[in-house]
């Protein structure tokens, strides 16, 4: 979409500074991806070792410098530590869209960490990346990220059977949508 010179948006937040993801995120990355509470919704399973979270990071670098996609590392920003990742993939730029996934570490659950980073990086895709619908696809026993994007103001638009297959099994996922449109009004009720 935009080629290899695309330089890669830092955002910033009160709290958090998003980033890219580099290769010295590669431990912190596998202490979040390698835990089961973490990816029981994921779409994949937890990671078994440091490497495999250094091929996740080359993986989100190639998809931005493809314009596939856009993964964000959540740092604090007063210690730097790596507390998760949220992004954009699917990015379909003929038709505007992109799906956004996220993941934060167990230890920064119900703290606001990704409504936070959430907030930002959807006000970045439709002010910079021009996107006119952001999806999210959540498993339905996901409580938290189900709460999260209804607070966000996603619209949940039905139900995918057996859409994703992780751990072993087929799973559902529940289809939200976002339009540009939605989240200008959104923004403008809150002020």
């Amino acid at each position: 979409m935009w080629g290899l010179k695309r330089s890669f948006p830092e955002l910033a937040t009160p709290r958090f500074v998003l980033r890219e993801l580099e290769p010295r995120d590669a431990r912190a990355l596998y202490t979040i991806l390698s835990t089961e509470e973490v990816m029981r919704y994921y779409g994949s399973d937890p990671l078994l070792a440091v490497y495999e979270a250094k091929n996740v990071i080359a993986y989100f670098k190639d998809q931005f410098q493809q314009g596939k996609a856009i993964r964000w590392a959540i740092c604090d920003r007063f210690t730097n530590e790596l507390v998760g990742t949220i992004g954009f993939h699917n990015w379909t730029a003929q038709y505007y869209r992109a799906e956004i996934g996220f993941e934060v570490s167990h230890h920064y659950w119900r703290q606001g960490v990704a409504f936070e980073a959430a907030t930002a990086v959807i006000q970045h895709g439709f002010e910079e990346f021009k996107f006119h619908r952001i999806s999210a696809l959540v498993a339905p026993g996901n409580e938290g990220s189900n709460r999260l994007v209804q607070k966000l103001g996603f619209i949940e638009e039905g139900l995918l059977k057996d859409y994703a297959y992780s751990h072993g099994r087929f799973m559902d996922l529940t289809m939200y949508r976002l339009l540009k449109t939605e989240w200008e009004e959104k923004e403008h009720s809150i002020l």
